[in-house]
C-alpha cells in the first residue's frame, strides 16, 4: 500500500479546518453565552463601573470576575446582589470574584492597622469589639468607615476624600491543616 502525499495533505486540511471551526465556536459560544450575559447583569447593578473576565485557559479552571466599584452606600448589599447574579448566569460553575476599588495610600495603611483586628475577631466572633476597633483606627486615618457581617464574610468600606476601599473577608475557610 502506497502512501499518497496528496491524501495526507487533504487529511491535515481537513483536520486543520475542523480544529479552528471548534475554537470559533467555543470563542462564539464563550462571548454569547457567558461574558456578554454577566456583562449586561453586572453592569445594571448600582455602584458596578466594569466588569472584566478572565477564563482561564484549561477546561476545568474556575473564572476570574474582576469588578470595577464606584463609592457605594452599602457593600454588603452590592456584594451580595453581584454573587447572585453571577450564580444566576454560570449555572454551577466554579468562579472567583475581585472587588476593585479606588484605594490610596492613607486608606491601605488604615486597613493593615485594622486588618488583625478582622482576624481575631473571625476566630473568637467578637464583632461588636470590631467595629469599635474598625471606627477608632479610621477615625486615626480621618476616614469613614462601615463594617457588616453575616454568616460568609466581613465587609469593610473605608472611605476618604475621593478614595475608598472595599474588603471581603471570608468567615470560615474551607482549607483543611495549615499552611505553611
Amino acid at each position: 500500500m502506497k502512501i499518497k502525499y496528496d491524501q495526507i495533505l487533504k487529511g491535515s486540511i481537513a483536520l486543520i479546518i475542523t480544529v479552528a471551526c471548534l475554537f470559533i465556536v467555543q470563542a462564539v459560544w464563550q462571548n454569547y453565552v457567558v461574558d456578554l450575559p454577566i456583562d449586561k447583569a453586572l453592569n445594571d447593578i448600582d455602584g458596578v463601573l466594569s466588569v472584566t473576565m478572565d477564563d482561564g485557559h484549561k477546561m476545568n479552571e474556575s473564572t476570574a470576575i474582576y469588578v470595577t466599584l464606584d463609592n457605594t452606600a452599602n457593600l454588603q448589599k452590592t456584594y451580595k446582589e453581584i454573587s447572585t447574579k453571577i450564580e444566576q448566569t454560570l449555572k454551577g460553575r466554579e468562579y472567583t470574584l475581585e472587588i476593585k476599588d479606588n484605594r490610596s495610600p492613607e486608606l491601605e495603611q488604615a486597613y493593615y492597622d485594622i486588618h488583625y483586628y478582622i482576624q481575631k475577631s473571625i476566630v473568637d466572633g467578637d464583632f461588636p469589639q470590631l467595629e469599635v476597633k474598625v471606627s477608632e483606627k479610621a477615625d486615626l486615618a480621618g476616614a469613614a468607615a462601615k463594617v457588616y457581617v453575616d454568616e460568609q464574610n466581613i465587609y469593610l468600606q473605608l472611605v476618604k476624600n475621593n478614595s475608598f476601599l472595599y474588603s471581603v473577608v471570608a468567615r470560615q475557610s474551607d482549607q483543611k491543616g495549615g499552611k505553611l
